[in-house]
């Protein structure tokens, strides 16, 4: 998960200057400035740059709200077999509802239709993380529309072929390693999704890390409105669906998480409802 760009690890909100652009909305009223008002993206070569101007960043999301004792659980790459039904497992026994960011090559691989219809029954979310876990089609409209629309597509079909008969069409995206540009963006809005970014990342991923050790780090980070992003898979590259060898961590530091933030005060909620978002009329 490592790559050459800039993104700013502390993501808080804080109000737009007195005449400035619109900033990226965040829930409760509260805005959001993106890396200091610039994104700067790096990738074979190439830069992207993304400046809150205009419209471009009215449907990013970071963080909610400070004021209000919640947080979201998001995780990413999956759905990865016995490591993705570890974290639901984890999530049904600490109370704690999730958003799955599902890479639509996985999701098509045709082996995970059971888990995908289990975040639906469960009452887990479901967005996408792109269809490959590439950052170059982000560079352009056309790839980044199919990445997009390949990967909602493999979703609701396999919700289909697993039995929910009115499946819920993913309207939440975040792009891979978080990389944004501008014309990622616009494709995204274009194709009618909002982004979700992250504020607690730990990387878990790390192979020499245990979920205790992933787990503390979270905990000295973790505050009110966060969204906080662990891993059930490894990008495209699944080692087994039968044994969870790929990211042992997240369901062990699921866990810990909940029941420690809870004696902070602070409740695990959908991410809609930490971002104020209302998706209900997307369906």
């Amino acid at each position: 998960m490592t790559g050459s760009w800039i993104r700013r690890e502390s993501r808080r909100g804080v109000k737009s200057p007195s005449g400035a652009p619109p900033a990226p909305r965040a829930a409760y009223g509260t805005s959001v400035r993106v890396a200091a008002a610039l994104v700067a993206v790096f990738a074979g070569g190439c830069v992207g740059v993304l400046l809150p101007e205009h419209e471009l960043l009215r449907d990013v999301y970071v963080r909610g709200s400070s004021r209000t004792p919640t947080y979201a659980l998001t995780f990413d790459d999956g759905p990865n077999g016995e490591c993705t039904a570890a974290v639901l497992d984890a999530l049904r026994d600490v109370g704690a509802p999730g958003t799955f960011f599902v890479l639509g090559k996985n999701v098509r691989r045709g082996r995970s239709d059971g888990l995908l219809a289990r975040m639906v029954r469960e009452g887990h979310a479901i967005g996408v993380h792109s269809d490959s876990h590439r950052v170059r089609p982000l560079f352009r409209r056309s790839l980044t529309l199919d990445e997009l629309g390949d990967a909602r597509a493999a979703v609701v079909d396999a919700l289909r072929r697993a039995g929910i008969a009115d499946p819920p069409v993913p309207t939440l995206f975040r792009p891979p390693f978080g990389f944004l540009t501008a014309t990622s963006a616009r494709a995204a809005a274009e194709a009618g999704f909002r982004i979700v970014e992250w504020t607690v990342s730990v990387e878990d991923w790390r192979s020499e890390r245990t979920a205790a050790a992933v787990a503390d780090l979270i905990l000295v980070r973790a505050r009110a409105g966060d969204v906080i992003v662990l891993h059930d898979g490894n990008g495209t590259h699944q080692c087994s669906m039968e044994r969870c060898r790929d990211r042992p961590n997240a369901a062990g530091a699921v866990r810990i998480i909940v029941p420690a933030l809870a004696a902070r005060g602070l409740r695990p909620a959908p991410l809609a409802d930490v971002l104020g978002l209302d998706l209900s009329a997307e369906r």
